[in-house]
């Protein structure tokens, strides 16, 4: 029998089973989590319609379904229920959740506030104990000065009427009387004339106004969510200007949740507490604020910036080339607008924990393999971490880094080839010689560049140029350099690149240059014995006689 043919009988005697034991032992017996998305409905009380239909197969057939084995949504277990009459409904979303679905639209000049400057406005007077509905030309007068003043908005009670009306939409707010109003010719929203005749009043709903005035800490968080999406960097009295200095006092991002070093199994634990975007690596949380999750065991590691700490994360997108689309598209907007972001990280079988928040420096363009093993042309977005999205508490080093970015794309394919660093792809009309002085000759001309810069950020001086690298994997023929190397492993990496490390003799935090003249490959072993060795300091002498020594020999 296929699963889809569990019969009413068999759901009915599921229903009494979970009666019977209760919700949380009825799930515990067959491996269920709480239902999300969907509960099925019955005679008054609401079900995980997931565990139901699941268990409901054993009564028919005499083994339950097992979680892995179908969805609980509309394909699988929703589509079952509802064939055989049963209810299945979608649970009411929190207050928090519908303000971060709030999504404004983008006009020529950028985003169009006006919602979010309302629900700030409207949580202002909640938290002020003021009354919940006000009158339109109440809420109108002291709207159109905070767009004006906050928003660069000069449409005056234009703008006041499209997010007054549009928040009802958004099930946050209510308007009455709503049936003295006329509306415009498309029925989409009252016109100017009748509320301004007719004066309605307007207000949060009456559930989330008492919930917001019985738990202020729910309120600072929608508050506190709104500034950083939409009015970031905070101007100089807004939150007086909106009524929340009293709710924000102190350290407004505080009040922001996750917090940081909060820890989660995985990315679906995350998703039942904090909502958003399941999978995606790049991503919203309910709350509508970025977050960028790297697991160590996904298909392509993020790195470090050697010697700050800096994220080098790559861009969305598995395989072929990738675009300003999609969660790159939401990170060019975060650039642009030095808005911070969270980042996530799993570190290999441990737990994803929010570990950083982090703002975006630079975005530059690499060769990289995707998923399906192919070069292509991916993103890195240079992320520098920083204690909160409180900019007076953020390094030098990376307000210099944020001054000096234009936002510009900085691409650094034209100066190596994939063929660089894989042999398959390789051009076999170029000699390994002939490559070599290209690519030696593109990083010369990179650090000259770099010393030309009156003011080098943090990310010029340590992010590594890679046509040098590259430089020295065709200089090694894919083996150690070291003369001392002991025995160098064949086996390649799962990229398909030698099992080489490229290492700076002199380290650049200490001065030395991101040139092949001063880069060496070397195995594991050898690496090892250079960074951590007993006679690490005459090791590295001699590498850096070797290094000068093979750079001269391939240049010729």
């Amino acid at each position: 029998m296929a699963p889809s043919e569990i019969t009413r009988a068999g759901i009915l005697r599921a229903i009494a089973e979970h009666d019977r034991l209760g919700p949380e032992t009825f799930r515990d017996a067959y491996g269920y989590r709480a239902a999300v998305t969907y509960l099925l409905v019955h005679e008054g009380r609401q079900y995980d319609s997931k565990s139901i239909a699941g268990v409901a197969h054993r009564y028919d057939f005499g083994d339950a379904l097992k979680p892995s084995e179908f969805s609980g949504g509309l394909k699988h277990a929703v589509a079952w229920l509802r064939r055989e009459g049963f209810t299945v409904v979608e649970p009411p979303k929190p207050f928090l959740r519908r303000v971060g679905d709030v999504r404004p639209a983008r006009r020529t000049g950028g985003t169009a506030v006006h919602r979010p400057a309302l629900l700030l406005w409207a949580i202002g007077q909640a938290a002020a104990g003021a009354h919940r509905m006000q009158s339109w030309s109440t809420t109108c007068d002291a709207l159109a000065s905070l767009l004006e003043k906050y928003a660069h908005a000069e449409d005056g009670k234009d703008g006041a009427l499209y997010p007054f009306w549009a928040l009802v939409n958004d099930d946050l707010w209510t308007v009455d009387p709503v049936h003295e109003l006329t509306l415009t010719s498309r029925g989409r929203r009252p016109t100017l004339e009748s509320l301004n005749r007719v004066d309605p009043s307007g207000g949060l709903r009456e559930d989330d106004y008492e919930l917001l005035r019985s738990q202020p800490q729910v309120a600072a968080e929608a508050a506190a969510g709104l500034l950083l999406r939409y009015f970031y960097p905070l101007p100089a009295g807004l939150l007086e200007d909106f009524g929340l200095h009293d709710l924000l006092a102190g350290r407004w991002a505080d009040a922001l949740r996750p917090q940081l070093g909060e820890s989660f199994k995985d990315r679906d634990a995350i998703w039942r507490v904090y909502g958003g975007q399941k999978m995606a690596g790049i991503g919203c949380l309910a709350d509508g604020i970025l977050s960028v999750f790297s697991d160590d065991k996904g298909p392509y590691a993020d790195g470090r910036l050697p010697d700050t700490g800096w994220i080098a994360y790559v861009g969305d997108g598995l395989s072929g080339d990738q675009r300003i689309a999609d969660g790159n598209e939401l990170m060019a907007e975060y650039q642009a607008a030095g808005r911070p972001l969270r980042y996530w990280h799993k570190p290999f079988q441990k737990q994803f924990t929010f570990e950083t928040w982090a703002v975006i420096v630079q975005r530059r363009l690499r060769w990289g393999r995707g998923a399906d093993g192919h070069w292509r042309r991916e993103f890195l977005w240079v992320l520098a971490p920083v204690p909160s999205p409180e900019r007076e508490l953020w390094a030098p080093d990376v307000l210099e880094a944020l001054e000096a970015d234009t936002g510009a794309l900085h691409d650094d394919t034209d100066r190596y080839r994939p063929g660089d660093l894989d042999a398959e792809a390789r051009d076999t009309t170029e000699t390994d010689e002939d490559a070599y002085k290209r690519l030696a000759k593109a990083a010369e001309a990179n650090a000259k560049r770099r010393e030309q810069t009156k003011k080098p950020s943090l990310v010029d001086r340590f992010i590594r140029d890679p046509s040098a690298r590259a430089a020295v994997i065709r200089r090694s023929g894919g083996n150690c350099e070291s003369p001392q190397c002991a025995g160098h492993p064949k086996e390649r990496t799962t990229a398909g690149e030698p099992i080489l490390q490229v290492d700076h003799v002199q380290d650049l935090a200490k001065g030395g240059a991101d040139l092949p003249s001063n880069m060496i490959a070397l195995c594991p072993n050898c690496h090892a014995l250079k960074t951590y060795g007993a006679n690490k300091d005459k090791l590295r002498r001699l590498l850096a006689a070797t290094a000068r020594r093979l750079h001269a020999e391939a240049v010729g």
